[in-house]
This record gives structure tokens, C-alpha cells and sequence, in this order.
């Protein structure tokens, strides 16, 4: 489980610093001339989209989950401070879950 997890983190650390590396690339190689820079301004955009929509997926996913935590917070925990911390946490949830489903539609839109 602790591999899946160091998978996960890797994967999403790589997915946000890429197309920063890339368009750090993209300005050397179009100061030194190269061909190059063109392609690599495009594959800088195509990052930048994929970065956009598992944004959005980890937080329609990340809002759902603690929209859930804390319900179960409010239904299971005892003490009635605890389950008031618990309902603050729905509202959290499912604003973070709509932001998400926001950042999709505007890739949606970008795409057409």
C-alpha cells in the first residue's frame, strides 16, 4: 500500500511541476535558436491540459471524500462538538467538489 501511495504522490508532483520544467526549456532552446522551441510550446499546452483535468479529478474525488468524512463524523462521533466539526466539513467537501467540476468545464470549453 505504502508503493501505491509513493506511486500516487510521484505521479502527481510530476503532473504539476512538468510543464513548468517544459516552458523552462522551451525559453533556453528559443534564446538559443533551436528548432526545437516550437514543439516543445505545444507539448508545453498538452501538459498544461492534463494538468488541468487531474486537477479537477482529484478534486471532484479529494471534495466527495470529505464531504463523506463528515457525515460519517456527524452520524458515528459522540460528543456533540464533534459531530458539529464533523457538518462543517460537508460544506468543504462539496465546494471543493463543484471547484472541481468547474476547472472540467472550463477545459471543456477550452477544447472546443
Amino acid at each position: 500500500m505504502h508503493t501505491l501511495i509513493g506511486i500516487a504522490a510521484y505521479l502527481l508532483i510530476s503532473i504539476a511541476v512538468a510543464p513548468l520544467l517544459l516552458l523552462g526549456l522551451y525559453v533556453l532552446a528559443d534564446r538559443l535558436g533551436l528548432k526545437v522551441a516550437d514543439r516543445m510550446l505545444s507539448l508545453t499546452a498538452r501538459l498544461l491540459q492534463w494538468q488541468w483535468l487531474s486537477g479537477g479529478v482529484v478534486n471532484i474525488v479529494g471534495g466527495l471524500l470529505i464531504a463523506a468524512l463528515g457525515v460519517w463524523g456527524a452520524l458515528s462521533l459522540e460528543p456533540s462538538w464533534h459531530r458539529l466539526a464533523g457538518l462543517l466539513l460537508v460544506p468543504f467537501g462539496l465546494w471543493r467538489a463543484f471547484r472541481g467540476v468547474a476547472v472540467l468545464k472550463a477545459l471543456s470549453t477550452i477544447d472546443e
